[in-house]
């Protein structure tokens, strides 16, 4: 079975979702760790700490090809938000890179 992580706003967890990577508060501590099955207690105690996104990882649906299709209209998007971005800026290219991490996941 494929596999693709997908952010989601902490408001949209529901339980029987696993946890593609932990979760941790302000203080870099660890709430959750990766791999986690999420329960209505455990998604409870997030929203207590304050988390606002959780990296679900959930079974791969689409053809290859769609892959393909959706990672080549996101980098559209994200070349479009940067187009007029000097990409030479490290701090601007860093932004670009995880953007585009983000956004292809």
């Amino acid at each position: 079975m494929r596999t693709r992580t997908h952010y989601l706003p902490i408001e949209a967890a529901s339980e029987g979702m696993v946890l593609a990577d932990g979760v941790r508060d302000p203080f870099q501590r660890t709430l959750l760790a990766a791999g986690v099955l999420l329960t209505q207690e455990n998604i409870q105690q997030l929203v207590a700490h304050q988390a606002e996104f959780i990296c679900i990882s959930e079974e791969e649906v689409r053809t290859d090809e769609q892959i393909a299709s959706d990672a080549a209209e996101a980098a559209d998007r994200v070349l479009a938000v940067f187009e007029h971005a000097d990409l030479s800026n490290p701090v601007l290219a860093a932004l670009f890179n995880q953007v585009s991490v983000y956004r292809s996941a």
